[in-house]
């Protein structure tokens, strides 16, 4: 099988090749929570391939298998209908010993998450061109329906050339499909929208956010909202704003606080409208234009790339000249106008993004800080976080009181019994003893596991 294989062994040239449906698999290129991903080779069209395949372990499993392959699928039919540059396109799907696969094109290179690890910031040019080749790829998807909802550095590859392609569509939501998850979080806790975090409805504007972390972690090294807990990074999401750019990395344009902070506005509509308006804003905080000569070397490079001219060797060495020539004129031309991310050509959009910057962001009182004012004194009442596996809803004293997770949820000092409540299961009471004592820094943490059906530490 597959799964007990060692990558070392997938490359020793005296094993016998091993397949898997038709295709050869050479080595493994990473895990996720779902899924393995190989480095394989197409028999038939004899080429490099990415081929995604369901984790055994998930696949055995009754009802989590069901909803998976259902997700495979679902990725499937999301990046199969977008034809794009700056996305992964997918050549093939299928299932092999009850497992399904996903076969999708091959990119030489690593994440954006292995380019920050570490806490390292790209430079500004680098982070720019690639935050602007996204912008293109979810401007192309949101135009053509999809909302991608997982945004994240390790779900944008960046190839060779600096080749930047979004991929993982497993969570993405088609705009008008009737299979949409209401109600369910999806995606990676530190990268979520206000929005996902509450369990609402997502629409463009959320990938925008995700988007904005990015580019934020990318420039400074640091993700804005991280944290210790999970209840913790999702309670920054909601109420907190991160600090400027400049206090991580003050050689930064001033201008680029701006873009962040619109970029990641608690609400959708205080947000960019479309990732158009995300990248024309970016271009313009980031630095000068690029030249009309570099405007035609890059156009020719991403033509280059588009048409699969760099298959051949003499032309990958054109190409390679061409590059070094562009490079040679200035690092910023990076900053030029990505795939379909056409500038803004009137003044008003220009004009509703000031007024938007100068309007005051509408706070979100969800679970306000310690530091704000809440509508019981700390003598009343104590914060107690509360986290389920899978996300529940929780009761205090028979009584509902939201849904977790919660960092801060306050509630009047003395006992109190609590539980939670997931799709028609009920967890035992707990008995809580609430004090002054437990602030915001300081909560009562209770936690409840459905699958084991246990308490966790408080």
């Amino acid at each position: 099988m597959i799964e007990q294989t060692s990558p070392a062994a997938l490359n020793t040239a005296e094993h016998k090749p091993l397949l898997f449906g038709r295709y050869e698999i050479l080595s493994e290129l990473g895990r996720g929570t779902s899924g393995v991903v190989y480095k394989a080779q197409d028999p038939k069209l004899d080429r490099l391939v990415a081929m995604k395949i369901l984790r055994p372990e998930l696949a055995s499993l009754e009802e989590s298998g069901v909803e998976l392959k259902q997700r495979f699928h679902q990725e499937a039919v999301a990046a199969g209908r977008l034809t794009h540059p700056a996305i992964i396109a997918v050549h093939d799907v299928g299932e092999a010993e009850g497992r399904p696969f996903m076969v999708m094109e091959y990119i030489e290179g690593g994440t954006l998450a292995d380019l920050l690890v570490g806490g390292r910031p790209l430079p500004l040019a680098e982070a720019a061109g690639i935050v602007l080749q996204v912008c293109g790829a979810l401007d192309y998807a949101h135009r053509h329906g999809v909302v991608h909802r997982d945004i994240k550095p390790r779900n944008i590859l960046v190839g060779q050339l600096g080749v930047t392609k979004v991929t993982d569509f497993g969570t993405a939501r088609i705009l008008g499909a009737n299979h949409t998850q209401t109600g369910t979080m999806l995606g990676t806790p530190a990268y979520m929208s206000p929005e996902m975090v509450r369990g609402q409805a997502v629409d463009p504007r959320s990938d925008l956010f995700s988007l904005g972390v990015v580019l934020y972690e990318t420039l400074t090294g640091v993700n804005p909202f991280n944290a210790t807990d999970l209840a913790a990074v999702l309670y920054r999401i909601v109420n907190t704003n991160p600090p400027s750019l400049r206090h991580h990395n003050p050689v930064l344009p001033p201008a680029l606080d701006g873009v962040v902070r619109r970029a990641l506005a608690k609400e959708p509509e205080a947000r960019y409208a479309t990732a158009t308006d995300f990248a024309d804003a970016l271009r313009e905080a980031a630095g000068p234009q690029r030249t009309g000569l570099l405007s035609v070397v890059r156009d020719a490079v991403g033509d280059a790339w588009r048409t699969r001219l760099l298959a051949h060797p003499a032309r990958v060495v054109a190409v390679g000249v061409t590059c070094l020539l562009a490079l040679g004129a200035g690092t910023w031309a990076v900053w030029g106008r990505g795939p379909d991310v056409p500038r803004a050509q009137d003044s008003a959009g220009v004009k509703r993004e000031a007024g938007l910057k100068a309007r005051p962001e509408t706070p979100t009182v969800a679970a306000p800080p310690a530091t704000e004012p809440v509508a019981v004194t700390p003598k009343e009442s104590g914060c107690l976080s509360v986290n389920a596996v899978p996300f529940a809803e929780v009761y205090i004293d028979d009584r509902p009181a939201g849904y977790t997770p919660k960092a801060c949820l306050r509630v009047p000092v003395g006992e109190h019994r609590a539980h939670f409540v997931m799709n028609g299961q009920r967890s035992p009471e707990r008995l809580l003893r609430i004090t002054a004592r437990h602030t915001a820094d300081t909560p009562l943490r209770m936690s409840y596991d459905f699958n084991t059906r246990r308490f966790g530490d408080q």
